[in-house]
């Protein structure tokens, strides 16, 4: 099996640097900010959808909080970031078996993977702004498959939120869940996904799964 897995929310815990940065813009403009809990609601469509749900009813200010936003994200995307329980061991025992498709920054993604050491463990990174398009279009999946020379009947999409979903059905492929991540658990279960697990730990005790 082959894996094609999301980062934020599936791999790594980042909502503190987000909730940080996207805090960090608000206050400059003098915006109230937010939880770590209500910022986690915001994360699953890129930077731009994400600053877009922190502005709520003030689009006009989309671009300055935009800016201010990847400027101080970029240099703090690995402050306090880590990986989920499980991921480590997991992409050791695949490696070279997994691909990782998310709507961040292609930069900030391979930051992140530095800092831990799992590049070597991917056959194919896909960003934000390096995948033909985001998720939930399928077209990141069908460049992953095609550039690792897989199969769509033995590649599984595992991710926490919806565009995982969303991409991974309207590809054809099978998907995971993980609940512990930025998605919200009702949204989730409304799609059927394939797969459903609690956390990662849970979801990579249980691979192979049998597809």
């Amino acid at each position: 099996m082959n894996y094609i897995l999301d980062l934020d929310g599936t791999l790594v815990d980042s909502i503190e640097d987000l909730g940080n940065a996207i805090n960090y813009a608000l206050s400059e403009l003098g915006f109230p900010t937010y939880s770590k809990e209500e910022v986690k609601a915001f994360v699953g469509n890129g930077a731009i959808n994400f600053v877009m749900k922190s502005l709520g009813n003030k689009p006009d200010k989309l671009e300055e909080v935009y800016k201010l936003f990847m400027e101080y994200y970029s240099k703090h995307c690995i402050d306090t970031v880590k990986p989920y329980p499980g991921v480590l061991e997991f992409l050791e025992e695949n490696s070279g078996r997994c691909a990782i498709l998310t709507n961040k920054s292609i930069d900030q993604t391979l930051k992140i993977l530095k800092k831990f050491d799992f590049e070597k463990h991917f056959t194919c990174v896909l960003g934000g702004d390096s995948a033909p398009e985001k998720k939930p279009s399928p077209s990141g999946i069908f460049k992953i498959i095609e550039d690792s020379k897989w199969n769509l009947s033995e590649t599984l999409m595992v991710g926490d939120d919806v565009p995982d979903i969303c991409a991974a059905q309207a590809a054809g492929i099978k998907v995971a869940v993980v609940l512990s991540g930025f998605g919200v658990a009702e949204e989730l279960l409304e799609l059927k996904p394939d797969f459903v697990f609690t956390n990662f730990e849970e979801f990579a005790s249980a691979c192979p799964l049998h597809t």
